[in-house]
């Protein structure tokens, strides 16, 4: 199913929870929302589940206006489509009347095959007759998803599905909503605040903030190149400095950064932690920004640590191994040299 919104908004009163959302997922991707809570995730799920309409603006399934869809015509599409919410809602009764539950209100029987098959796929097989309410938190979310997928959607909605799960169970059902959508070939809209999510799931990630879409494009790209401060900071993007732009040269503080491509005015840049080479005296190489800084803390990670220093008046951060670390012998108030090539500095939108 093709899904495409056109200056869709939703206002309640004086708040105004989507303003003006454009956006299109082409008919099998797996495309993620992304942004803090409250930024209007949940609003723009229901209205392609057409739980809630839109105060203005257009959705449209598979090139038809559905905006406007009541009765009959909204029941029959809202049956193309499922939807799993961030805290599971268990029936009384076992896992199976659970699973059973979209094709019993439609009066479907698909038989003890399908709904087997469906155990299977999700991992719930040989727990069919356990009550759903004596379930861990993620065993029941594998029972909604259960629950969605055996109606065979062509779109799935999911709003924070793996929010309430704990940690450990969450690679586990991220593998089976990817799992899932290879197999069954489905569209699939995720709504989520954990970039752990876009990264491992999503071919397709918009990223909304205060109900407007920030950016919209390929996964990688995104995070490759955020439009942008707001969406560099929410992806964890480090190093994002003020400068003044005068051609390849951005000043900021005592420093003079030079870029690998011109800009102007007044705007940010970022440098990947990662590219920050760290040595205790003035480096011999072509890289050319090097700068005298001063080690203000030290976080220590499983595999890298996160080095703060101080150049210029300038906060940055290295990411650099602990071996590195501990062969450089340095701590909080240590001088050192950084170091990195123009071209890693990143110029933001």
């Amino acid at each position: 199913m093709r899904l495409s919104l056109l200056s869709v908004s939703r206002v309640i009163g004086a708040k105004r929870l989507l303003s003006d959302v454009s956006m299109e997922v082409a008919d099998g991707e797996f495309c993620v929302l992304i942004g803090p809570t409250g930024c209007g995730k949940t609003t723009l799920l229901r209205i392609v589940d057409m739980l809630d309409r839109p105060t203005s603006g257009q959705v449209f399934l598979d090139g038809e206006d559905c905006s406007g869809y009541r009765g009959r015509a909204r029941t029959f599409l809202r049956r193309r489509m499922s939807m799993v919410m961030q805290r599971p809602f268990m029936l009384s009764g076992t896992v199976e009347k659970n699973i059973r539950f979209g094709l019993d209100v439609r009066g479907q029987d698909p038989g003890t095959d399908v709904v087997a098959r469906v155990l299977a796929s999700t991992g719930l097989e040989g727990m069919e007759q356990r009550l759903a309410k004596t379930l861990s938190g993620g065993e029941m979310q594998k029972v909604a998803i259960a629950r969605a997928v055996i109606t065979q959607p062509e779109l799935l909605l999911l709003d924070e599905p793996l929010n309430s799960v704990d940690q450990g169970f969450r690679p586990d059902l991220r593998s089976l909503i990817r799992r899932l959508h290879r197999e069954m070939g489905m569209t699939v809209l995720m709504a989520t605040h954990d970039l752990s999510d876009a990264l491992s799931l999503s071919s397709r990630t918009v990223v909304l903030s205060d109900g407007a879409v920030m950016q919209a494009g390929e996964t990688g790209e995104v995070f490759s190149n955020p439009a942008g401060v707001f969406v560099a900071s929410f992806i964890g993007m480090k190093n994002i400095i003020p400068v003044e732009f005068s051609g390849t040269t951005a000043r900021s503080g005592g420093l003079e950064i030079i870029t690998g491509e011109p800009g102007s005015g007044k705007g940010y840049i970022t440098i990947p932690p990662e590219v920050i080479a760290l040595s205790l005296e003035r480096p011999d190489s072509s890289q050319r920004n090097t700068f005298q800084s001063v080690v203000t803390d030290i976080e220590h990670g499983p595999m890298h640590d996160d080095v703060t220093l101080l150049s210029g008046g300038v906060a940055m951060h290295a990411s650099i191994t602990r071996e590195s670390v501990e062969r450089l012998r340095v701590g909080a108030g240590s001088s050192v040299w950084i170091s990195f090539k123009a071209t890693s500095v990143r110029i933001l939108a």
